[in-house]
């Protein structure tokens, strides 16, 4: 099955499923090192007024990250 979207193409307040992380790996694993993995739970609670960097939360973590890094961790939709 294939990832339906990225985490910068992610609404507001819609729950997703991370599936994979792409990208150089500092990135993969600096995200890695703060729990963001393949499974978690992931979703866009705001945005710049410019709409970057976004903040988002995976878990309890909250974290803002860039649109052109959210762009690399593809997601799985959830209902």
């Amino acid at each position: 099955m294939q990832p339906s979207l990225t985490l910068a193409q992610l609404p507001l307040n819609q729950p997703a499923v991370v599936e994979r992380i792409t990208g150089p790996q500092p990135f993969m694993r600096r995200l890695l090192s703060l729990g963001v993995a393949p499974g978690c739970d992931v979703r866009v609670v705001r945005q710049a007024p410019l709409g970057d960097p976004i903040q988002v939360e995976i878990g309890r973590l909250q974290l803002s990250i860039r649109r052109v890094e959210a762009g690399q961790v593809l997601l799985q939709a959830r209902s």
